[in-house]
């Protein structure tokens, strides 16, 4: 995922230049208040800022994946926690999760002995689902959504996305923080289409995670 804005293409401030060797890509430079050249890589500040946005996106992708959407899926268990080995571990690090149809789930476990510890686990929850037990099989059965359900789910969903929204904001913020401070060291030009690639980046963001988000919420509404 990468911003596409005109600060990548500018590589050298409009006051003084600083002669690079090599012919590759020079980093923004003027002069300091003492009179030492000042190099800023605007490229690298992007990069720190789109894979910020990344991290934003790939949580709510995974806020949202458990949330149920009335029917089967093996990420409806992403987030349970099985006691095992003296520890606390994710389900799918002791067995294998398959949807067999769209109201059962089979976990297989890899070690018949902790079997038990994820009937325990899942009768825990607050998932509703009911547990049959054969040795290291265990069919989990998915109640139908009811209309109230649906519309408590879809709540959850946009909960999350509000949520994502805040950390956009968030990083927004803190790289217009570090553009301004570094204004001293950038010529306007650079410095004003620096900001242009943020509120590009902060939009395009936004918009994956509202993406996720709607298509979600349909799943729910409608399954």
């Amino acid at each position: 995922r990468k911003a596409r804005g005109s600060c990548r293409l500018r590589t050298v401030c409009a006051a003084k230049k600083k002669k690079q060797g090599g012919g590759g890509k020079a980093p923004a430079t003027q002069e300091a208040a003492g009179g030492e050249a000042v190099e800023v890589d605007t490229e690298e500040i992007m990069k720190e800022y789109e894979k910020k946005m990344d991290t934003t996106i790939d949580v709510l992708r995974s806020s949202l994946a458990p949330i149920r959407a009335g029917k089967a899926s093996p990420e409806l268990l992403d987030g349970l926690k099985v006691s095992a080995y003296g520890s606390e571990v994710g389900v799918k690090e002791v067995g294998t999760i398959t949807a067999t149809d769209t109201t059962t789930l089979t976990v297989t476990v890899f070690d018949e002995s902790v079997a038990g510890a994820v009937e325990k686990a899942v009768r825990n929850s607050d998932l509703g689902f009911s547990v049959n037990i054969a040795g290291a099989t265990l069919k989990l059965g998915i109640p139908p959504l009811t209309k109230d359900k649906r519309q408590q789910f879809s709540k959850l969903a946009k909960d999350q996305f509000e949520a994502s929204k805040v950390a956009v904001r968030n990083v927004r913020q803190g790289a217009m923080k570090k553009i301004k401070g570094l204004k001293k060291n950038l010529s306007e030009d650079i410095a004003k289409s620096l900001e242009k690639d943020v509120e590009a980046l902060v939009k395009k963001t936004t918009g994956e995670c509202e993406s996720l988000f709607k298509a979600k919420e349909k799943e729910i509404l409608s399954n």
